[in-house]
């Protein structure tokens, strides 16, 4: 945890070395990268909080709980904004999600965001509980080895602005927890968009819907040194072995998602991937396979 707070004190060095790239201007870049962050000397991160009961996406209270106990110490988490603008852990609001979770609503209700006392009330499968980003925070508190990378999916500015807001002022009173939340970034744009609402420590920026070229990606890194891990898909993992050690030359681990293969774990380690993105994948599993990931 030191290492976060010594991060954090250099919040304004940091904005002076990318306030030219936000201008337009020729960005300097950043020398002498520290080394990565706490979080990143976890080589698994719980997909949508993990599979829970061999049940997928729930992005629930309890996937988290027993996930926890099998090793898992970064979570990833859907979260989507209700109509009266708090967040809640729910992959999307599509109406085959509805039928997924067994969950009743009228249809004309579905596809569509629901307040958030109308989406808690639901269960999911009968069993599980999604959560505000209240009770994520909360969370933090009561579990405080842990980190949470937040998937918003935000597709401009002022859904990002929405989509932030709502984190900052779930933490209201509890504000260390915002040094353990890692947003998830889909664009370079999406970094000034976060920032502009909060400054956090430690950034990922995915790969999945990036249009970036490999030195796009590398530019960013080197521009940005609160980006701390690359996560990409399967497909660029296994055919971006020059990018993958460039990056990790950089400091920079990256990640693969969303992988519960074992087989193609190892492929992807081989080719110098440092941790993975899984629903099912555990530890202990990784060491029945003799899979050796990192330094954990």
């Amino acid at each position: 945890m030191n290492k976060w707070f010594k991060r954090t004190t250099m919040g304004f060095a940091v904005l002076l070395c990318v306030s030219p790239l936000l201008s337009g201007a020729k960005p300097a870049i950043v020398h002498n990268r520290q080394a990565p962050p706490a979080w990143t000397s976890e080589t698994l991160i719980a997909h949508a909080m993990g599979s829970v009961d061999q049940y997928f996406y729930t992005n629930s209270l309890e996937a988290m709980q027993q996930n926890y106990r099998k090793g898992y110490r970064v979570f990833e988490v859907d979260l989507q904004l209700t109509t009266d603008n708090y967040l809640v852990s729910r992959h999307d609001w599509g109406g085959y999600l509805y039928d997924r979770f067994e969950q009743t609503l009228p249809r004309e209700k579905m596809d569509k965001p629901l307040p958030l006392k109308s989406i808690l009330s639901l269960p999911i499968l009968g069993s599980y509980q999604a959560m505000s980003f209240e009770h994520i925070a909360e969370l933090l508190q009561n579990y405080p080895d842990i980190w949470i990378v937040t998937d918003t999916k935000a597709a401009n500015a002022e859904e990002a602005r929405l989509q932030f807001e709502a984190i900052v002022r779930a933490a209201n009173g509890k504000e260390e927890v915002l040094t353990r939340i890692v947003p998830q970034l889909y664009s370079r744009e999406m970094f000034k968009w976060v920032e502009s609402v909060h400054s956090f420590p430690s950034y990922i920026y995915t790969l999945y819907q990036s249009p970036d070229s490999d030195d796009e990606v590398l530019d960013f890194v080197k521009m940005n040194d609160r980006i701390d891990a690359i996560t990409m898909p399967e497909d660029r993992a296994l055919n971006s072995r020059s990018l993958i050690s460039k990056l990790n030359s950089l400091r920079v681990p990256v990640y693969a998602n969303t992988i519960n293969d074992p087989v193609v774990i190892k492929k992807l380690a081989d080719g110098g991937v440092h941790g993975f993105y899984s629903d099912s994948m555990t530890y202990s599993k990784l060491e029945e396979e003799g899979i050796q990931l990192g330094d954990r």
